[in-house]
């Protein structure tokens, strides 16, 4: 296993930068150290008074505000949430160092507002999210949103086209050092370890992660855990996703009023 102990007492050095309100609800940019690298930059999801638990997310496909809207819900209902995303750097195995690391400085950022949280994670960062789930043993709960066993696995199986041209233009012994470089950080060598509830999100119409390799996924992990296939692509955009997150999180955060902070959308 890599070494991903760091110091979670080293200040956070955090600033925070209000962009707006709703009701209840304070919605800031914020940006903390990291254990490694660059500076995190997201969104700070607060409510009125203290938070009851806190959730943080990572987004790859939409960046930080992937989950930004499910963040503001959550704070509609009493929690505080953290939105970040993929630390996107040219050496691989510092992106993906830099995510997992991000997701448990956001954490420790958290954990100063409340004693309860929970980690959201989509496509890579449902990977990172991954990694720090068979470490990190302060989360109440996990959501992964259309994960896989590892990054070399989809850097080599897949048939997405934008991998596929990556793939073509890489020399094939720099493509091959470079997943050597980045196996030990696949999460298939975490999910066995995870000892808080998972719940799996996955889509039957991924062009980038297949259903095989989402039911390989699930097979590996432990109990307990649960899934929800969905019809949607890569990125689910299906209502039913949104109200099912809200109701696991709502159970094992104590939340009561999350799903209905999501139904009150609905019905605007």
């Amino acid at each position: 296993m890599p070494d991903l102990s760091y110091d979670s007492a080293a200040p956070l050095n955090l600033s925070v930068d209000r962009l707006a309100e709703r009701p209840g609800v304070t919605i800031s940019r914020c940006e903390f150290d990291n254990a490694e690298g660059d500076r995190v930059v997201g969104y700070l999801v607060e409510p009125e008074g203290t938070p009851a638990a806190g959730v943080v997310y990572m987004h790859t496909t939409s960046f930080a505000e992937g989950f930004l809207p499910e963040a503001i819900q959550l704070a509609e209902a009493g929690g505080i949430g953290l939105c970040l995303g993929f630390h996107y750097v040219d050496d691989q195995v510092a992106s993906i160092r830099q995510s997992v690391q991000s997701i448990r400085r956001g954490a420790d950022l958290l954990l100063q507002r409340t004693d309860t949280i929970a980690a959201v994670g989509h496509s890579g960062g449902a990977l990172m999210t991954t990694v720090v789930a068979g470490i990190d043993r302060r989360f109440r709960c996990f959501v992964l949103e259309v994960p896989m066993a590892g990054l070399t696995h989809h850097w080599r199986d897949t048939s997405h086209p934008n991998i596929v041209r990556m793939r073509s233009a890489l020399p094939k012994d720099l493509f091959e050092s470079t997943l050597d470089a980045m196996a030990p950080y696949d999460a298939e060598h975490f999910i066995g370890d995870v000892e808080q509830p998972v719940f799996f999100q996955f889509a039957r119409f991924d062009i980038g992660v297949t259903a095989a390799e989402s039911a390989e996924f699930y097979a590996m992990a432990s109990e307990p855990k649960e899934q929800r296939w969905y019809d949607s692509g890569h990125v689910i955009n299906d209502v039913t996703a949104y109200a099912d997150r809200a109701r696991f999180l709502a159970k094992h955060l104590d939340l009561p009023g999350l799903p209905d902070a999501l139904a009150r959308r609905l019905q605007a």
